[in-house]
């Protein structure tokens, strides 16, 4: 019963912001939106000290204020609402606020329908980069963690309005055979190469740190001959973002036989300027897999 209440209240604001939207330009609808959003942020953090953050490379250093915890805090409970529009976002009101680099990177794959795995981590909004790839053209399937019992109405109804919708938007363990099977037929799925779950490897990534890395993104482009992309967004303030892709992995470092390390290194060479000129980005899911070597 309770569960069926949140879900009933859950689409019923879905309904109202949408309706609501359609009445205001998008920075009209932010600047609506971010009072409320703040004041849930500072009612949030009001007795909260910003954690500490756990030893870093000196490139990755900034200063974690009672500030910058209500800023990033706010940032996504608003970031959050862009997701309530994914059959809008490739309209001409939407399609300025994201920027693409290095769609060269990746199009060739998607053009001829050849397998391939976008690799991403948490960093900045990626709870966006679905929403944002796929009104870029790009069908990406995302896989989640647990049971595809956690798929609500609320996320099904959100995923039909989304282009490409026949392509499904989700994935979740349980089903791993079919996204094997849409990875097979020429489809893009998004894996996150920052998680504590299945393999893990140790990835040199600065002087004296390495990275503590979940292999399954490599393992299935090794599997399907796969196209292996790196990709972050990056959050540039009040609904702007900017994805990066990086240029994908030489095919020697996907084969049965080549040292995975090799792959890791590339993904996260491609991604280090993002990480260096946004540190406050990198959040603790991607921190905590930076370990001091020996």
């Amino acid at each position: 019963m309770k569960e069926g209440f949140k879900s009933a209240v859950g689409l019923a604001f879905f309904f109202v912001i949408r309706g609501l939207a359609r009445l205001l330009s998008p920075g009209g609808f932010y600047s609506l939106w971010r009072p409320f959003a703040f004041t849930r942020a500072t009612l949030n953090n009001a007795f909260k000290k910003p954690k500490q953050l756990p030893p870093l490379p000196d490139c990755f250093h900034f200063e974690k204020t009672t500030r910058l915890a209500r800023q990033q805090r706010a940032d996504f409970y608003l970031n959050h609402m862009v997701g309530f529009f994914p059959d809008r976002l490739a309209g001409p009101d939407w399609a300025e606020r994201c920027r693409s680099e290095g769609l060269e990177n990746i199009m060739p794959a998607m053009r001829n329908k050849k397998p391939t795995i976008v690799a991403v981590c948490h960093f900045g909004p990626y709870y966006l980069f679905r929403f944002w790839l796929r009104a870029n053209g790009i069908p990406v399937s995302e896989l989640f963690g647990g049971d595809s019992k956690k798929y609500t109405k609320l996320m099904r109804f959100r995923d039909r309005l989304s282009p490409h919708a026949e392509i499904p938007p989700i994935f979740f363990q349980n089903q791993l055979r079919e996204m094997n099977a849409s990875l097979g037929a020429g489809n893009v799925i998004g894996l996150m190469i920052d998680t504590p779950f299945g393999k893990q490897i140790d990835v040199p990534f600065c002087e004296g740190w390495t990275f503590q890395m979940a292999t399954g993104a490599v393992r299935m482009a090794i599997l399907h001959q796969a196209e292996l992309v790196p990709c972050l967004i990056v959050d540039e303030g009040r609904w702007h973002f900017r994805m990066h892709f990086g240029r994908p992995v030489p095919k020697e470092f996907l084969t049965a036989q080549s040292d995975w390390n090799r792959a890791g290194k590339h993904l996260l060479e491609e991604m280090m300027p993002v990480f260096q000129a946004h540190p406050e980005q990198c959040l603790s899911d991607l921190t905590r897999c930076l370990k001091r070597a020996g």
